[in-house]
């Protein structure tokens, strides 16, 4: 039976310590057809060596100065050819399976352009230290539920060129804008099983925007409450009700999943072969 094409992207930037781990986490994924490109924005560190130790399983990769990890992505996905796309950051990964796992499930659910799994949060030695389990919710896309794990998400190479893939023009939300875009076209489909991994560490992006005491540095929160305004009721904004409301929705979504609809999907998980738990 002929497995669809998978293009994965990663944008790589100075993170030689985490590089090798990512790019494996990929091109052992046992999948046949499967698509890596690695753009990487002109490190210093020693990630080139790793990338050209490996260039030989690699569809095409780069170094050269972009324009921030967004046009980097988008790089990627330009010289792409895949029928399903995903991007792994250079010091995150993909659980083994993660790959076949999205494929079968994006076969199968035929009016879906984007599954997701869950996440297992790692530090910088690839330890376990937290688990996130994303709502199981497909039909909707609550805007107070926009924390879908983007390391554990795959979707089509039809939608991402329909919305034009991410906005440059934006640093740290880019991955929730592309979701909310998407969400004008198509429904989203939640896997119940850990596909991906996302990395804590000190220089993480992430981590950095948050600033210190825990409050977002001056262009993240720019970036948020522009799409707060574009979107509405992105990420509790709006009244205390509102935000209320929200929070209770949120608690009900991930404490009150379908457990059995939860347990029949990983049963066919199993079933089909892939332990990424």
């Amino acid at each position: 039976m002929r497995l669809p094409k998978v293009s994965i992207v990663t944008p790589s930037f100075n993170q030689g310590e985490f590089l090798e781990e990512t790019m494996l986490s990929v091109l052992n994924q046992n999948y046949p057809n499967l698509e890596y490109i690695v753009v990487d924005g002109g490190s210093t560190d020693g990630s080139i060596d790793i990338i050209k130790k490996y260039e030989n399983r690699l569809a095409w990769w780069v170094s050269e100065p972009d324009n921030g990890q967004s046009d980097a992505i988008n790089k990627g996905f330009l010289r792409a050819t895949g029928e399903i796309f995903n991007w792994v950051n250079s010091d995150d990964l993909i659980c083994p399976g993660a790959v076949r796992m999205a494929v079968h499930f994006l076969e199968k659910e035929s009016a879906v352009e984007l599954v997701f799994g869950d996440r297992l949060v790692i530090d910088r030695a690839s330890t376990v230290i937290e688990a996130y389990e994303a709502p199981s919710y497909s039909d909707w896309f609550p805007p107070l539920l926009a924390k879908l794990p983007q390391e554990a998400a795959f979707f089509t190479a039809n939608i991402w060129k329909k919305v034009g893939g991410l906005d440059t023009s934006l640093d740290y939300v880019m991955d929730t804008d592309l979701w909310y875009r998407f969400r004008e076209h198509t429904r989203f489909f939640h896997i119940p099983m850990f596909l991906g991994m996302y990395r804590k560490h000190l220089q993480s992006k992430s981590v950095f925007g948050m600033g210190s005491a825990q409050k977002l540095n001056d262009k993240a929160a720019s970036e948020f409450k522009a799409r707060q305004k574009k979107y509405g009721n992105f990420l509790s904004a709006g009244s205390s009700l509102q935000k209320t409301m929200g929070f209770l929705n949120q608690v009900r979504l991930v404490y009150e999943k379908n457990r059995r609809f939860r347990r029949l999907l990983k049963e066919e998980a199993y079933r089909i072969g892939f332990d990424v738990e």
